[in-house]
Order: structure tokens, then sequence, then C-alpha cells
């Protein structure tokens, strides 16, 4: 069964001999990026505050730079109310059952907020914010997602960049019209790799 994320997704809508190479035939041996492992670090970070754990420790362990962006992201307001914080580092395997080709769209969670009955899901970034989140595929499938995992449409994503506590936010639109931008892009593979 074919299982997608929002970065395979977008790699597929960009080329189809690039999702192919990559997660098909497993031709992908880049190592992680330096920056990829301080994103690792601080998303870990900020997910033990959330929970409520003591991590003065693991912040002393962190580079200059690395506490520095710990220090800008734990001033942002919202994390005065981290106990709306009901979910973090949360992994979703959703399935999209009532189409052909049928699929799942996968992907994690860094934080979901609930804030009376709406739900905020909060992605942190080490640097850059999507331009327009509400058109960003990340948004489109984690706003798809959450809409069936909590089943409601009373829901949105936002975006922090921790570099600089920039931030912008995509409101749930449409369930159909995410699933049909979904399916578009899933239906670019050929018919020999859909099972």
């Amino acid at each position: 069964m074919n299982t997608f994320s929002a970065n395979s997704l977008k790699i597929l809508e960009k080329s189809e001999k690039d999702f192919i190479d990559k997660y098909i035939a497993r031709l992908d041996f880049i190592n992680k990026t330096n920056s990829a492992k301080t994103g690792e670090k601080l998303h870990g970070l900020i997910s033990y505050y959330l929970r409520g754990f003591d991590v003065d420790k693991i912040k002393n362990s962190l580079s200059g730079k690395e506490r520095e962006l710990v220090e800008k992201a734990f001033s942002l307001e919202i994390f005065k109310e981290r106990e709306k914080f009901i979910k973090t580092e949360e992994t979703f395997l959703v399935k999209c059952g009532a189409c052909s080709p049928v699929f799942y769209l996968t992907g994690r969670f860094d934080a979901i907020f609930k804030d009376g009955e709406k739900y905020i899901i909060y992605d942190w970034k080490s640097k850059n914010i999507p331009e327009n989140p509400a058109q960003d595929l990340q948004s489109i499938v984690y706003l798809y997602c959450a809409s069936k995992i909590f089943d409601t449409e009373n829901l949105s994503i936002k975006y922090i960049s921790l570099e600089d506590t920039k931030s912008c936010e995509a409101a749930f639109e449409n369930t159909e019209k995410y699933l049909n931008k979904i399916l578009k892009i899933v239906k670019k593979l050929p018919p020999k790799y859909l099972t």
C-alpha cells in the first residue's frame, strides 16, 4: 500500500523521476545536514518542555546558536499556555480509502494546541516558514489529516521560525479541495507503482 508524506508529495509534484529514485529505488544516500540535526535537537527539546520536563541540562548541552534559538522560542507567548498543548511529536497515519487509488498519508505533528473547540497544529521551523501557507503541501496534508483525526474543521496550522520567531498561519478550508490536490499529485505516479 502506498504511503505519502508531505515531503514525498512535494518531490513527486516537482519530478516523478526524483520521487521514484528516492522513495522506490531508494537511491538517496545523502547524510543529514547540520541544519537538519539542529532541527531534530530543537524539536526534541521543545517536545520535552511541553511535556513538563526540566530541560535546563539539555539546553546546557547545546551549542551557543542552538541555545539562542531555544531561548527565542521559549520567549513566545504561546509557551505561557503550555497546558493547552495536548500532543507533541505525534506521528499520524490516515487512510485515504474513498478514492482510487487507496493510499495513506503520514507525518508528524510537532505540537497540537487546543483552545476551546479549536485545534492549532504548530510546526517549528529552524529557519524558513512557507511564503503562502494556505497553498503549501504540508499545510494541505496536515490540515486534511487533522480534520480526520480530530473529527473537526475548526483547525489551523501555524508555522514558527525558531531563528527569527516570525510566524504564519493557514486556516482549514475544505476537505474535498485538499484531497483533490493530493490525489492529483499521487496520480502522477505510473500505475505500476500504485499498489
